[in-house]
């Protein structure tokens, strides 16, 4: 009853939404029809600027390459190198280009003294401080004036330089730093500016993974802009008087983020009771974004002109009209959207449904084909067996029936995390040992394939995880490798750790898939089972089994393979 009284009131607030849109967007296009000029103005500075930082990123480019091309580059060779490049000359607002080498805390005091040897008697790498890694500008043109105070300095002591140099080594793109203060004004006038970082790498390694990047980078070639001179370079002729400019860093319009204001550096002085139009363009370059924030004082449309007026009255007398279509509009929607949420629910429940009475059949085989296997063999031969032997199966058949009584206690856990009702109990758990009694409990299988599986984790890798979700998501993993190998091939388990988490893989030389076969893997709208090496039947559903509880653990499981060089399926798991 509440819902219903509140119903006409939302209308009625609908149509005042409506009618306020409507206005706007009529403000909005008178603005528009007599700002058309001037927007493209500013699209049109936009892609200067963007030309002219990727004329810079090329130079940049170029000078890293000349780094690259040589391990005994000189400081005369690099002030040829940028003469004949003529970067200092054609480059508007740069304040040079230098060349920053990455240095690990054991070759510090090598490369000082290297560096007196080589005509700098007072060299250091400064700020000073014990540090794992430093950087330090050996080389930057021109080298004069203000550009001598740099020598030495480590930019990676500095948060934002560090952040815009680890940026370029990980993408191996050119990037820019966020606002800073350049190292020569640190003391002088303060003008806030950016520096361009391109990534230096050793030519011979390999740069295709952001850890190789990380193995093969040796410095940086940078170069540092103070932005009133870079903008100015670029804008040439501009109106500043009927139009302003300013550019923050990133995408926050506060004054901490400021990078350049036109009135301030064209001394402009101007009203402040002067209102104007605001053209907000963000400019993106290498994932760096600038917002350019226009202002126009010229034409300004007047909120409470009659043409506005008069879009409101109109939108009024259309929200009115409306109303009953509205109403009759947002009923059928509500309805439409309730029934949806029904199928929703109920496609969930029976996917649920059908998931959990597949994997209850596709997870009850491999414990039952060693349970059955182990029977045949003792009723077959059981008159010719010794005691020792028939005690040894009677073990076996006794720990296959506690296996697939503990798997129907896991499968019905499953059931349960369907529906978030079940105690999920993460702990720290020995891996190899868990490995180790799958193997075992899966031995009876793999060796009627003559296939050969190699624990090679190491004795001391913990995770912490669900014992029993762990100990399903491995099963079905192998059940899988074993399935899919030919006879007398082979399986192996690995572990890889990674910060605070384990990857775990199991991977084999079986049949492997296609591509088309992996991205529906774990997909239940793709379901399909496939006939394993030696006609072993299956589901398909125990990878999403998987797929479900590892996400439970936060992890992630993913799969590399190729038709007829195996499959390598991994996932991740917290660490202990």
């Amino acid at each position: 009853m509440l819902k219903i009284r509140l119903f006409p009131i939302l209308i009625f607030l609908a149509g005042l939404c409506i009618t306020i849109i409507f206005s706007y967007s009529s403000l909005q296009d008178m603005k528009k029809l007599n700002h058309n000029e001037s927007e493209k103005l500013f699209n049109e500075f936009e892609n200067r600027i963007l030309i002219q930082l990727n004329a810079n990123a090329q130079v940049l480019y170029s000078s890293a390459a000349f780094i690259s091309s040589s391990d005994t580059i000189t400081k005369e060779e690099w002030q040829e190198f940028q003469t004949l490049n003529k970067s200092l000359s054609q480059l508007p607002g740069i304040q040079g280009i230098g060349y920053l080498t990455l240095i690990y805390s054991d070759k510090l005091n090598y490369f000082e003294q290297k560096v007196r040897a080589a005509g700098f008697p007072d060299f250091k790498v400064w700020p000073q401080g014990e540090r794992e890694m430093y950087s330090s500008v050996l080389y930057l043109e021109p080298f004069e004036g203000r550009n001598i105070k740099a020598l030495g300095y480590d930019g990676y002591s500095e948060p934002i330089r560090r952040k815009a140099m680890d940026l370029a080594r990980d993408s191996d793109k050119v990037m820019l730093t966020d606002k800073i203060f350049l190292i020569p004004e640190m003391n002088t006038r303060r003008s806030p500016g950016t520096i361009m970082f391109a990534p230096v790498f050793r030519s011979d390694a390999p740069k295709h993974s952001i850890e190789e990047r990380k193995s093969a980078i040796n410095g940086w070639v940078f170069s540092p802009f103070r932005m009133d001179n870079l903008l100015k370079g670029i804008l040439g002729e501009w109106d500043f008087h009927s139009i302003s400019l300013r550019v923050y860093d990133n995408n926050l319009l506060v004054p901490e983020k400021l990078l350049f204001d036109s009135d301030s550096v064209y001394q402009v002085n101007r009203d402040k009771s002067a209102s104007g139009t605001e053209f907000i363009l963000p400019m993106t370059f290498n994932d760096k974004v600038w917002t350019l924030q226009f202002t126009e004082y010229n034409g300004v449309t007047s909120i409470y002109s009659k043409q506005v007026f008069g879009v409101l009255l109109l939108g009024t007398l259309i929200s009115i009209m409306l109303f009953v279509l509205v109403v009759n509009l947002i009923n059928a929607k509500s309805k439409t959207l309730h029934i949806q949420r029904l199928n929703d629910e109920l496609k969930k429940v029976n996917l649920s449904k059908d998931r959990f009475i597949s994997v209850l059949a596709h997870d009850l085989k491999s414990p039952f084909n060693s349970l059955l296997g182990f029977s045949e063999l003792l009723t077959e031969n059981i008159a010719e067996l010794r005691k020792d032997e028939i005690e040894n199966f009677a073990r076996q058949i006794h720990s296959s029936a506690e296996i697939t009584y503990l798997l129907l206690e896991e499968l019905l856990l499953w059931a349960r995390v369907q529906t978030d009702h079940f105690p999920f109990d993460p702990k720290p758990l020995n891996l190899p040992e868990i490995c180790s009694k799958l193997i075992e409990d899966n031995s009876f299988i793999s060796g009627k394939k003559n296939i050969s599986i190699l624990n090679e984790i190491e004795s001391n890798v913990v995770v912490k995880a669900d014992e029993l979700m762990l100990k399903t998501i491995l099963r079905n993993l192998l059940s899988n490798a074993i399935k899919f190998t030919n006879e007398g091939g082979q399986i192996r388990l690995k572990v890889e750790k990674l910060k605070n988490k384990v990857v775990v893989s199991i991977s084999d030389n079986g049949v492997g898939m296609t591509p088309i076969e992996v991205s529906d893997l774990f997909d239940i709208s793709h379901v399909h089972s496939k006939v394993g090496t030696a006609s072993e039947k299956g589901t398909g559903l125990g990878l999403l089994l998987c797929k479900d509880l590892v996400e439970k653990h936060e992890g992630h499981i993913w799969v590399e393979s190729s038709p007829g060089k195996g499959s390598k399926f991994s996932f991740t798991l917290p660490e202990g």
